[in-house]
């Protein structure tokens, strides 16, 4: 027998053979002790794996035993069950009503198994051709074998009507307390339709882990297998599949978890990476430990070698903290042991080492891995937001600069002595003034370089998936701003001809005032140089009436514009990518000014000067200071326009922050529903990075999605990671005289070495009291 479950394997516990006949008639007439070779010949051809015969109310040991020779035949089935279909009599408010439940008992005693039928025979129904609810436990106690009890449940949960013999006809209840009491494993159905109802009724009460729904044919007649007579031919029955090994305590772990019955064999991926098996070698000979398609989980003893062989396999990918990678080396070499198995970076899904998880959210490595990496959108564009804030700073800088100028041109007024004379001027006095009346050309220059700027934005944007509409506008308003940039560029350069000419007739006036100051007398001197400094106050104060009126005293103009995050919705989570900063306002630039300055230092725009704000910067160096200002300026909002990512709650505010405490649940439920990308996860021990409520609550639900996606390698000391998780693959590692000892298996797997359930129990702290918890009432089990 396999160590571990490859595939579902597909159930039948409900065949009735012509020992039924006291309650069923002549419809079971054929079904006899030499029709069992058509029986199994029906069953094969359907794939069934395990199957019982379960009589109403009788047991026959030599009809057991004929289909029980199927084992050991080239056909589907692999384990064959003795069962017995009994009427129950149950008692609910003065009423009494008869349910039909299939007992599935354990083979591993065949004394007990043959004693059944004189049991029977001893202890007939006798309440109305049924058995009281006392008379029917006792009876199993009697019976003395491990016990699987299913109940007929034939309709809906929700019909108005429920049918005969089916567990809910008592009332909704006493359904409600066999639920809740786990009298019965499993409640057997037939439609598929009634399938998808039943479902809908236990997501609507939150019974899902609760229940166990199984199929059974109810077939009365073999030779129309797997319809039950030939009145009712059914052409594709909806068989159940169990993942279990094929034995009554695989039987029982399949009825004691949900999530292993099936009526698709949907259990594993069959399309993902999956490694076959881990190979060592040592000088005496290879161990090969068989690997399940979905959870393998690796316990052992302390300092055994568990993280050793993840780190081993993965060839030491992941960054170690020293020395590790070396005394996980020296450790192989001294117990003599080879890894054998690799797997390439490329076959792996995830590798969480120790305490990785919680790391990669407390370092805020959102995007330290490509696993999440891959759910973000695309960074905000902050060039809009920067060229806004960079602008008003600008105007802020030229308002200051403008300013400070004055001021330097008020403290840098001419003095000079005043010539005077009474004698008539003897010569020409040349005025050079010229220079004076050069137009400037930078605001015609600022328009130009801000429409280059808009045209540059627009050409990206026809780079983008534009509808031809939209295209079209914008190589239009393009064309438009093309001419405005045409008229102005022609502006400039007038005016800088202009200029040209006016530079060269001052050129010309210089000289020639040179000239002719060498031929005058000195008295003309005085008398020129006197009109040529006058005029130069004049043209100073001019300059300063001009400075003055033009300028204004600067306040901030920056238009609220909310930054817009970017989102994507991944499952119930929204994916963020933002700034560190949600909107962009006055308040916010003087915001922005008040943090380069000194505590409790505000400036007055109307009487600012460059001394004080040398004195107000914080951290002020030797720089010009309207450029030390510009560049802390450029630094707070460079910090504030950072990208920044955040995982949200679908519908919270997308500049809202998740407690801490819902990261792990964030990435195992990522990890658990992502089914794209393919390759294994492996995972060092899990139970660090999150509470034991939580890990009861809803991290084993993820672990088993995730084992139906992919293969999971897990470390783990966790009774819940093992028994309550209901893991495919155990793997036992321990030392015996220097030397690794491997056990392994399905938990349960049982050979004459070793129990893969007793290894949980004796290895795990509260493993016993976990894996008591998976069986049922009445000690249906005796021992483990």
């Amino acid at each position: 027998m396999d160590k571990i479950v490859s595939t579902g394997l597909k159930l039948d516990l409900h065949i009735h053979s012509k020992m039924s006949s006291s309650k069923d008639g002549a419809k079971v007439k054929g079904n006899t002790l030499e029709n069992i070779p058509l029986l199994i010949q029906k069953l094969d051809e359907q794939g069934v794996n395990i199957c019982a015969i379960t009589d109403h109310d009788t047991f026959s040991y030599e009809m057991y035993q004929a289909l029980k020779q199927a084992e050991q035949q080239e056909n589907s089935i692999k384990k064959v069950l003795p069962g017995v279909e009994f009427s129950v009599c149950f008692f609910e408010n003065g009423q009494e009503r008869v349910i039909h439940v299939v007992a599935i008992f354990s083979d591993e005693d065949n004394d007990k198994v043959r004693a059944i039928e004189k049991l029977m025979a001893e202890n007939p129904p006798n309440h109305n051709q049924a058995y009281k609810e006392e008379d029917f436990l006792v009876l199993l106690r009697a019976i003395e074998i491990n016990t699987i009890l299913i109940a007929h449940q034939k309709n809906t949960l929700t019909s108005p009507k429920p049918r005969n013999n089916d567990a809910n006809i008592l009332g909704n209840k006493r359904f409600l307390e066999f639920v809740y009491t786990d009298y019965f494993e499993a409640f057997e159905f037939k439609n598929r339709r009634h399938e998808v109802l039943n479902k809908s009724f236990l997501v609507q009460n939150h019974l899902e882990e609760q229940i166990r729904f199984v199929t059974g044919t109810d077939c009365h007649d073999w030779s129309v297998y797997p319809s039950e007579t030939p009145k009712t031919i059914i052409d594709d029955f909806p068989y159940t599949f169990a993942k279990c090994l094929p034995t009554f305590k695989g039987l029982v772990m399949s009825m004691t978890d949900h999530t292993r019955l099936s009526t698709f064999n949907n259990f594993f991926n069959e399309t993902k990476t999956t490694l076959d098996s881990i190979e060592l070698s040592n000088d005496t000979g290879s161990i090969s430990i068989p690997l399940s398609k979905g959870i393998n989980v690796i316990i052992g003893d302390n300092s055994v070698g568990k993280s050793l062989l993840l780190h081993a396999m993965t060839s030491y990918y992941k960054s170690l903290p020293k020395g590790v990678s070396s005394g996980y080396k020296k450790y192989l070499k001294e117990m003599g042991i080879n890894v054998d198995t690799r797997i390439r970076n490329d076959q792996i899904f995830e590798f969480d080492m120790q305490g990785e998880v919680r790391s990669k959210f407390e370092s805020n490595l959102l995007k330290g891995t490509d696993f999440l990496t891959s759910y973000f959108p695309p960074p905000v564009d902050s060039s809009v937001y920067r060229n806004m804030l960079e602008n008003e700073i600008s105007r802020m800088i030229e308002y200051l600069s403008m300013k400070f100028e004055l001021s330097s041109k008020i403290k840098k007024l001419t003095s000079f002595k005043i010539f005077i004379s009474e004698n008539n001027a003897e010569s020409l006095t040349f005025v050079n003034n010229i220079k004076n009346g050069k137009e400037d050309p930078s605001p015609y220059i600022k328009i130009t370089s801000q429409i280059e700027s808009i045209t540059t934005q627009a050409n990206e944007l026809l780079t983008m998936s534009l509808e031809m509409q939209d295209s079209a506008f914008v190589r239009e308003v393009l064309s438009k701003f093309g001419d405005m940039q045409k008229r102005y560029d022609e502006k400039i350069s007038k005016i800088n001809a202009e200029n040209t000419r006016k530079e060269i007739i001052a050129k010309v006036i210089k000289n020639t005032s040179a000239k002719h100051s060498r031929s005058i007398s000195g008295e003309s001197k005085a008398r020129a140089t006197f009109t040529e400094k006058t005029d130069e106050v004049k043209s100073q104060i001019s300059e300063i009436i001009n400075a003055y009126r033009a300028l204004t005293t600067y306040s901030p103009n920056l238009q609220l514009t909310e930054i817009r995050a970017n989102s994507k919705q991944v499952y119930d989570y929204e994916f963020i990518s933002k700034l560190n900063i949600e909107q962009i306002s006055n308040d916010y630039f003087l915001s922005v000014i008040g943090k380069v300055l000194r505590a409790d230092s505000h400036i007055d725009w109307e009487t600012i000067t460059e001394t004080k704000l040398k004195n107000m910067l914080l951290r002020y160096d030797d720089t010009p200071v309207l450029q030390f200002f510009r560049n802390e300026l450029n630094s707070v909002i460079e910090e504030d326009l950072r990208p920044k990512n955040a995982i949200i709650h679908q519908g919270m505010d997308k500049y809202a922050e998740m407690s801490s405490g819902l990261n792990a649940k964030i990435y195992f439920d990522l990890l658990a529903y992502e089914t794209q990308q393919d390759g294994i996860y492996i995972i060092d021990q899990p139970e660090d990075n999150i509470s034991q409520a939580a890990i009861r609550d809803y991290l084993l639900d993820r672990f088993k999605t995730m084992g139906e996606n992919r293969q999971v390698i897990m470390v783990s000391h966790n009774p819940q990671f093992i028994v309550n998780l209901d893991i495919d693959n155990l793997i036992f590692l321990s030392k015996k005289e220097n030397s690794l000892v491997v056990q392994s298996g399905a938990l349960e797997y049982v050979c004459p070495e070793y129990n893969i359930l007793d290894i949980v129990a004796q290895n795990i702290d509260g493993g016993l009291d976990s894996i008591r918890k998976r069986w049922k009432r009445y000690e249906k089990t005796n021992n483990i």
